[in-house]
């Protein structure tokens, strides 16, 4: 389990260093996952350690928006006077993912034709 923990904490301790030198506009965090995940395709599966401190971290996945929620309450002044484009973006950005979402199912759901 500390084989797991400690790839996590690595890739993003990589991804941080990697957006720290070279000034990429991403979170470090982000590139860290992108790192874990080319890592991932590399090795051909996700190492049992690393499934295990996974899977613990889900159990509590709703615990690690408690900051971010918290952290909002201070933003609330400019959440009243913006909430109509907040309102317009959240529901087009809502709308074009299901739209997306369904195209590209329809096109992976696709039966493949016979010429018989």
């Amino acid at each position: 389990m500390l084989y797991g923990f400690l790839i996590l904490i690595g890739c993003q301790l990589a991804g941080e260093i990697i957006v720290g030198v070279s000034g990429l506009t991403i979170p470090g965090s982000v590139m860290g996952m992108i790192l874990l995940f080319v890592g991932l395709l590399a090795r051909g599966g996700v190492p049992d350690g690393l499934g295990d401190v996974g899977n613990g971290l889900l159990k509590y996945i709703g615990l690690l928006f408690v900051p971010a929620g918290a952290g909002i309450s201070m933003y609330l002044g400019l959440i009243a006077e913006e909430w109509d484009v907040i309102l317009i973006a959240s529901v087009s950005s809502t709308i074009l993912t299901l739209l997306v979402c369904g195209a590209i199912f329809q096109f992976l759901n696709k039966e493949p034709e016979n010429d018989a």
